[in-house]
C-alpha cells in the first residue's frame, strides 16, 4: 500500500492577531505548505510537539517488521486526513475463529495534528468474513506517547508478545459472548455509549435481547465498519469494545 498521502508536509507557524499582526503567546499554528499558500490544519499550544506522520509510521513499521511474523497494511480501517491518521496492520497468522470467520490480530497506529490524541497504538482484530474491525483494548491493552513528551516504540515487541499470548483469552471471551444473551442492562449501556438513535437503527430491541451478545456485537461492528466514516470509527469501536469488555 502506498503511504505517500500520509507524508504531506507539515510545519509550525506563529499565530498573530488580524490587523496589527501581534503574535499570540502560548500558541502556534500547524500548517501544510504548498503552492505558495499555507493550509491551516490546527492551532495548538506551544507545549504541543509536532510529530510528522513519517516520523511515526516509518519507525513503527521497522518495529513491526522486526517481529518476524507475517503482516500487511490493511486498508479496511486505514485513512489519512489533514488533522489525523490511522494505520491498520493485520497479522494473518495470529487469528481466532468464531465458527464462521477467521479473526486475525491487528494493530492500529494513530497520530494527529490537532491535539485530539497523541501517538497511540491499539490492539484489535478484523473479522475477515465481513471486514468488521474491532478494538481489543480491555483484554490486549494499548499504549501511547503524548505529543508534549515525545514517543517511542521500544516497547512494541513486548506488548505484541503479550497480546499474542492473550489471544486465547479473547477467544474464551468470544465463546462467552456467543453463549450468553444480551441483557437489558447491557443494551442500556450500549444506548448510553453509542447513542439511543444509533442502537435503535442497528438492533431491534426485542430480537437483540433474545439473541447472543456476539450477534449483537457483530451487528454493531458491521455498522461501524461499513456505515460510519473511517475517521469516526476508532472512537465508536473503543466504546463498543468497552461495553462488551473486549
Amino acid at each position: 500500500m502506498e503511504l505517500e498521502h500520509f507524508y504531506f508536509p507539515v510545519e509550525e507557524r506563529e499565530v498573530a492577531l488580524t490587523g496589527n499582526g501581534q503574535p499570540v503567546s502560548g500558541y502556534k499554528a500547524i500548517v501544510s505548505p504548498g503552492n505558495g499558500q499555507d493550509e491551516l490544519i490546527s492551532v495548538a499550544k506551544d507545549t504541543y510537539k509536532l510529530v510528522p506522520n513519517r516520523q511515526v509510521i516509518e519507525p513503527f513499521l521497522q518495529q513491526v517488521h522486526a517481529l518476524q511474523t507475517r503482516w500487511y497494511i490493511d486498508p479496511s480501517h486505514t485513512f489519512a486526513e489533514k488533522n489525523r491518521m490511522r494505520l491498520q496492520i493485520t497479522f494473518p497468522d495470529l487469528a481466532m475463529h468464531d465458527g464462521e470467520s477467521l479473526i486475525p490480530l491487528s494493530m492500529y497506529l494513530h497520530n494527529s495534528y490537532d491535539m485530539s490524541e497523541g501517538v497511540r497504538v491499539f490492539f484489535g482484530a478484523i473479522r475477515l468474513a465481513c471486514s468488521n474491525g474491532m478494538v481489543l483494548g480491555n483484554i490486549l491493552g494499548s499504549f501511547y506517547g503524548r505529543h508534549t513528551k515525545g514517543f517511542a516504540f521500544d516497547r512494541l515487541a513486548v506488548a505484541f508478545d503479550d497480546a499474542a499470548e492473550r489471544i486465547e483469552a479473547v477467544q474464551s471471551h468470544v465463546r462467552y459472548l456467543q453463549e450468553s444473551t444480551l441483557s437489558r442492562d447491557r443494551y442500556q449501556c450500549l444506548e448510553h455509549s453509542l447513542g439511543k438513535k444509533r442502537i435503535a437503527e442497528v438492533l431491534d430491541p426485542q430480537q437483540s435481547l433474545a439473541a447472543s451478545q456476539w450477534e449483537a456485537y457483530n451487528r454493531l461492528t458491521y455498522h461501524i465498519s461499513h456505515d460510519v466514516d473511517k475517521p469516526r470509527r476508532a472512537e465508536l469501536q473503543r466504546k463498543l469494545s468497552g461495553v462488551f469488555e473486549l
